[in-house]
């Protein structure tokens, strides 16, 4: 019965000591030193209780509640009691990130305007455009896609139009050439018969020069035989075009290939459609995922401890999610715990007479790998969480008074062989802002007893980073998608 005392002592100082700092130290924003106004907006997307009002960049006050009426909403607000509100003050929803997130942004009025009482109503600014204009410049980027393919489609055909009527001027051409030539046989074929009919005259008319007219005709008809040789053998340009396979072959190429031409300018249509159907479903596909993912926080978190005692180091990772509510976090995650002796080794030393002068035994710890998950939930400063803690069921406890200090205290790894194992963690966070682009603000450090129900406590000091991951995000609201 002593140890499960000492378990609800050790509770009980912890919650003591955390309301005392909460009542003493608490500095931040809170309800202790706030002062409540009433704002209302037509439109809270992004907003969550515990959301920042802003002033010149500076966190001023934040939303308590959020209720609707009718078609209106009505937060209830409360600032810092040294900020002073005009009666002509305003305040309006600004989206703080592409994700649909949003903060309030305050202006104060102007000094010529009496101060307003808490409780009074302050005007709201109309609100800006959000995350819906980025999804309608998607979608007109996809028209615009859309639109010059169509173009690029019309400038490719009428491109093979004039290819192909290039290549029918080309064919008349030829067949215009193989016309005049076939034109000059039949002007020889027509010299030839008027040959034949003068050397018939001459036979008839003078028998005496019929020798020198033979040997005109022997001439001629060389002649002809000679022309005819050359058109058999393909020379000149009537030979090549009857008897020359060149220009055919030239011709047939050329007509082939503009057949090929045809049947890739259809194949790239039809791959330019598929794209635009794509470019379609992903600008669909990304208006889900963004609508799945905003509002939800996700932070990784890496941190090393050293046990002082064990004198041994050890190591944790986890994720860690925050709904856009803001009232509970999950975290998953991998840590080393020691499970007993990997190795020994005992070094002695002696002199010459035998007598040992030194003696060194040591032990080397073997690690292996722990499971944690858990499940927490938020009531103001205090956090009460559940689930496995290094592969075994555990509860534990935080207590937050002040933003950069917090109080933790767990108990798990239940055994009826020995007592559980009670563990006390301190944390600060000096600079903590896990989304920060600077590094130095996701440093936090720790410290605290392990095993304090044994005879085997020991104390540990470490740190670790935490910081928010909007590739990690992404990653996390793909996740629904991927069985579609």
């Amino acid at each position: 019965m002593s140890r499960y005392v000492k378990i609800a002592l050790f509770f009980m100082v912890l919650g003591t000591t955390g309301a005392a700092y909460i009542i003493v130290s608490a500095d931040g924003i809170s309800n202790f030193n706030t002062k409540v106004y009433e704002v209302v907006l037509p439109d809270a997307t992004g907003l969550s209780t515990r959301s920042k009002v802003y002033l010149a960049g500076v966190a001023v006050g934040k939303v308590q509640s959020i209720k609707l009426t009718g078609s209106e909403v009505r937060l209830t607000v409360g600032f810092l009691k040294d900020v002073e509100i005009r009666g002509d003050a305003r305040i309006a929803r600004k989206a703080s990130s592409i994700l649909g997130t949003s903060v309030l942004t305050l202006d104060p009025g102007t000094e010529l305007t009496p101060i307003m009482p808490p409780g009074g109503h302050i005007n709201t600014d109309p609100n800006p455009q959000d995350l819906s204009v980025v999804m309608d410049m998607a979608r007109e980027m996809g028209g615009q896609i859309g639109r010059i393919l169509q173009e690029f489609q019309t400038n490719q055909m009428a491109l093979l139009r004039v290819s192909l009527e290039t290549f029918n001027a080309i064919a008349h051409k030829i067949d215009a050439q193989a016309d005049a030539e076939l034109d000059r046989v039949s002007r020889i074929l027509e010299s030839t018969a008027l040959i034949t009919e003068r050397t018939e005259g001459l036979l008839r008319n003078r028998e005496g020069d019929i020798n020198g007219s033979i040997a005109d005709i022997h001439g001629a008809l060389e002649n002809i035989r000679l022309i005819t040789a050359e058109i058999r053998q393909g020379e000149g340009n009537i030979g090549q075009a009857i008897y020359d396979d060149r220009l055919y072959n030239r011709v047939l190429a050329t007509v082939e290939r503009t057949e090929e031409a045809v049947v890739k300018l259809q194949t790239t249509l039809d791959h330019i459609n598929a794209l635009t159907v794509n470019v379609n479903g992903v600008v669909t596909n990304a208006g889900e995922i963004v609508e799945k993912v905003s509002g939800l926080g996700i932070q990784v978190d890496t941190n090393v401890q050293y046990d002082v005692m064990a004198g041994q180091v050890r190591a944790r990772a986890a994720l860690r999610l925050d709904p856009r509510s803001n009232d509970r976090w999950y975290r998953i995650g991998v840590s080393s715990i020691p499970t007993g002796v990997g190795s020994r080794t005992v070094k002695e030393t002696f002199d010459e007479n035998g007598t040992r002068t030194s003696y060194q035994d040591t032990t080397e710890t073997r690690f292996s790998v722990a499971i944690d998950a858990e499940l927490a939930r938020r009531f103001g400063p205090l956090t009460i969480r559940g689930g496995l803690l290094e592969s075994t069921a555990g509860v534990g406890i935080d207590i937050q008074p002040l933003r950069w200090l917090s109080l933790s205290g767990e108990v798990f790894d239940f055994k009826s062989s020995a007592a559980p194992n009670l563990r006390g963690t301190l944390t600060i966070y000096p600079f903590f802002d896990p989304n920060s682009d600077k590094p130095w603000n996701w440093i936090y450090l720790r410290g605290g007893i392990n095993d304090a129900l044994k005879d085997e406590r020991d104390f540990f000091v470490g740190g670790g980073l935490r910081f928010a991951d909007r590739e990690v995000k992404g990653l996390v609201g793909l996740l629904p998608a991927l069985p579609k």
